[in-house]
């Protein structure tokens, strides 16, 4: 669920990429991989992410967060 302080501005909710639900940018991480050959970075919120899901060709290490 976004914020309180996401509610008033929409600029400050993202929705996952995984699970389709709306969250706050606050609660989102951002993975990099590669898809054809091209970099491209995916907004995951962060008990997703948390869960094991990485893009494919995932770049970089993830350390989990508190949800």
């Amino acid at each position: 669920m976004p914020s309180e302080k996401a509610k008033d501005n929409k600029t400050l909710v993202a929705t996952c990429v995984v699970c389709n639900k709306p969250a706050s940018t606050e609660s989102m991480v951002r993975l990099r991989g590669r898809e054809d050959g091209v970099v491209k970075s995916w907004t995951v919120c962060v008990p997703c992410a948390n869960k094991g899901w990485r893009p494919l060709g995932f770049m970089g290490v993830y350390a989990t967060r508190p949800e």
